[in-house]
């Protein structure tokens, strides 16, 4: 469709709808875009905002009978005028349209500010076209670059490891099987033990891949396929790996704000930026049991917390509130009867030299360790799960090789993000979420 009056468009020079800006005053523009929404001004003509590029161009139309059938997200190539913005509505500019070709006109959109989230879910494709999954689309690829940006200015080497594998990194309950051309296979818990093969090389390697897991878990707080950012670091103690892990943290979210702010208050204008304060507080796994009996936190039976007990979610946001002043906390020393084979141990053998760094309003958002280098403890961690270590051949084989002290930790990307926004639900920071009951589109 195309408003019929004639007009030469040689004279109008080609230019992204995002790159409009105040040098393109009085210059005759042609661009292409989305009808984000229409509205009168005044008695003939109507406001068109124009998106692309996580862009809206304030357009004026100066014949809105034409532009009735302008409905949203209609793409169209429009031609105008750069003009002076004079009204206090933030637009930099204001594009007068002297003519537009419609490529399609889109049907009613059937999502808006009201649909309910089981409908945003079904129309995941539509809903990204909303202004806070305009924002998500943004937000996640920044604090990828974030992150990517951390690892490579400190000369870390980022690795591709395979995720069907044959091994496990965690209990095998939560491994997704598979027939591999008829072999067992799983889809990958962690590329943690890819990483270690890495580091008499590296020295410092990462990745940032899906890792999966076929826990049962119909939580808020709980994905099956995410975003899994794993580092491992060779000739290091366990202060160091806490010292790399909170410099990491503090350097992403810092420039995260630092690029996204003008986007984040405009999506939540009351929002409130996390302050943190370094160094951050750790506690023992032993004191914090100790410190949820002396405050009166019970375990959800009613019962005091003993050592042995897992310290669920809830727990774990009270203790970054109360004992951390709601800022970044690790919860170090796990008892080694509830950690994998690979962790080392401290001069306790009770206990492991681990942390779990808990976030304020979403608790945990990484696990990390020190990772054995004897050969025979290993032997012995893989006897003590009931794993048989010869598959593993490749990985104890480290412990044969060369080994050294290293250790590493595994971070949960779509915690980290929606914990920042303060969303109630991690499958907003996904793209197409994947949870128990959901493994579509």
């Amino acid at each position: 469709m195309t408003e019929s009056r004639e007009f030469d468009k040689s004279e109008y020079t080609k230019v992204p709808l995002k790159e409009i800006n105040k040098s393109h005053i009085l210059q005759k523009i042609h661009s292409f875009g989305w009808v984000y929404n229409r509205r009168n001004a005044g008695q003939t003509g109507c406001f068109i905002n124009m998106f692309a590029q996580y862009k809206i161009l304030k357009c004026l139309y100066p014949h809105k009978i034409d532009a009735d059938n302008l409905t949203r997200w209609t793409s169209m190539d429009f031609y105008g005028t750069v003009k002076e913005n004079f009204t206090k509505d933030g637009a930099e500019v204001e594009f007068h349209i002297d003519h537009y070709d419609v490529r399609k006109i889109a049907p009613s959109f059937p999502v808006n500010k009201d649909t309910q989230a089981f409908s945003l879910l079904e129309n995941g494709h539509l809903a990204l076209r909303t202004p806070e999954r305009i924002f998500f689309l943004k937000a996640r690829s920044y604090m990828l670059r974030c992150f990517r940006e951390f690892f490579y200015e400190r000369e870390f080497t980022e690795i591709t490891p395979p995720t069907l594998v044959q091994t496990q990194v965690e209990g095998g309950s939560t491994l997704f099987k598979l027939d591999y051309f008829g072999k067992k296979a799983f889809l990958t818990q962690s590329s943690q033990l890819y990483l270690e093969t890495v580091v008499p090389v590296a020295m410092k390697a990462y990745c940032m891949v899906y890792s999966y897991r076929a826990e049962k878990s119909n939580t808020t707080r709980h994905l099956t396929e995410y975003t899994h950012v794993e580092a491992e670091l060779a000739d290091i103690c366990f202060d160091d790996l806490l010292s790399v892990i909170e410099d990491m943290v503090y350097t992403v979210v810092t420039g995260f704000y630092e690029k996204m702010r003008e986007d984040i208050l405009e999506l939540c204008p009351d929002y409130e930026f996390f302050e943190f304060k370094r160094p951050f507080k750790r506690i023992s796994y032993k004191d914090a049991i100790k410190y949820f009996n002396d405050a009166g936190y019970k375990k959800d039976n009613g019962l005091e917390f003993v050592l042995g007990d897992d310290i669920p979610d809830a727990a774990e946001v009270f203790l970054v509130k109360s004992y951390a002043d709601n800022t970044p906390l690790f919860l170090t020393n796990f008892e080694t009867a509830a950690k994998p084979f690979y962790m080392k141990t401290t001069d306790d053998p009770k206990y492991t030299e681990s942390a779990d760094l808990l976030f304020p309003n979403i608790g945990e958002i990484l696990g990390g360790s020190m990772r054995k280098e004897e050969y025979q403890e290993l032997i012995d961690g893989f006897e003590r799960e009931g794993i048989d270590s010869k598959p593993y051949y490749w990985y104890t084989d480290m412990a044969r090789f060369g080994p050294c002290t290293h250790g590493g930790f595994g971070l949960g990307f779509e915690r980290l993000l929606v914990g920042l926004m303060r969303w109630k639900n991690v499958a907003k920071g996904c793209l197409y979420p994947r949870f128990v009951t959901r493994c579509h589109p």
